[in-house]
């Protein structure tokens, strides 16, 4: 069974990602040098980063394991048509 590849699809987890844990760093460091604007915008910001981290870890671990049970089916089937 060869592995899918998704070039697109990881690149824009991986730019979420990336994308999120920047958001992070740059509010942290704000709040840490007193911006009042960093830490009013972290309340809402902060948690809605966490979550667009989870959701892509979760995305990517749940439905990769899908697609190669959903190859190995169809390769399953084709060899019994064949067969």
């Amino acid at each position: 069974m060869e592995r899918p590849s998704y070039s697109s699809s990881r690149w824009y987890l991986w730019a979420s990602f990336v994308g999120a844990w920047a958001v992070i760093v740059m509010l942290t460091v704000g709040a840490i040098l007193g911006s009042e604007q960093a830490v009013g915008f972290g309340n809402i910001a902060l948690p809605t980063m966490f979550a667009i981290i989870t959701g892509n870890l979760a995305v990517h671990r749940g439905f990769g394991s899908a697609d190669y049970r959903a190859q190995g089916k169809a390769q399953a089937a084709a060899k019994k048509d064949a067969a």
